[in-house]
């Protein structure tokens, strides 16, 4: 029986699709990176992210600098967030069922708790932000850990391919979203447990479990 409930933040609860855009123009622009119109931008989120950071210019050991340097930039704006439509009943429709929420997500405390506060979602017992791209799986264990739930107590929430990855390494099952950022065809390559197509059906996936 499940217990808790593990979100994502960006492309899961936030609509940060648009900010994303202007932290990469800013990057590219301060590091030589290569320079993509929105439109193939849009069309690398049917790609692994490794390949999208190839595609960018991007060498893999500057990832840790360079992620650093974009949650700060990320922070200047956050105001310009919104819910995705749907998602703020259901926080508050799992909450009020006695699910215990968390966020594990690649942003920071800071970004989520300030989207929060703003949209007064303050409903979450737990929240863990880790600045690595590719150690959510541990990011996961540890937030399970706080929680005191096992993995088979627990369900993730999450948008992307890398989201699943890190849940079959925990292991915890994983409801994928297709409101967010990695297309469907990516996530389904993935082999997620479930893949839900509106806030309604997480919680009707939820509550079967």
């Amino acid at each position: 029986m499940v217990k808790a409930v593990m979100f994502d933040f960006d492309g899961t609860l936030a609509d940060t699709g648009h900010i994303t855009y202007k932290v990469y123009e800013r990057l590219a622009h301060r590091h030589n990176l290569q320079i993509f119109r929105r439109e193939e931008l849009d069309e690398m989120r049917s790609i692994p992210i490794r390949d999208r950071f190839k595609k960018a210019g991007v060498p893999f050991f500057k990832l840790p600098g360079l992620a650093r340097e974009a949650l700060q930039i990320f922070g200047e704006f956050i105001g310009l967030a919104e819910p995705f439509p749907g998602t703020e009943e259901l926080i508050r429709d799992l909450k009020e069922q006695g699910y215990s929420l968390s966020i594990v997500s690649s942003n920071t405390n800071r970004n989520i708790n300030s989207f929060l506060a703003a949209h007064e979602l303050e409903y979450f017992d737990h929240i863990r932000g880790t600045p690595s791209l590719f150690g959510k799986h541990r990011a996961i264990r540890q937030a399970l850990n706080e929680t005191g739930v096992s993995g088979d107590q627990a369900v993730y929430v999450g948008d992307e391919l890398r989201d699943i990855n890190a849940c079959k390494k925990v292991p915890i099952k994983i409801i994928s979203v297709t409101w967010g950022y990695d297309y469907l065809s990516l996530l389904q390559e993935g082999g997620p447990d479930y893949i839900a197509h509106t806030p309604q059906e997480v919680i009707d996936i939820v509550n079967r479990l």
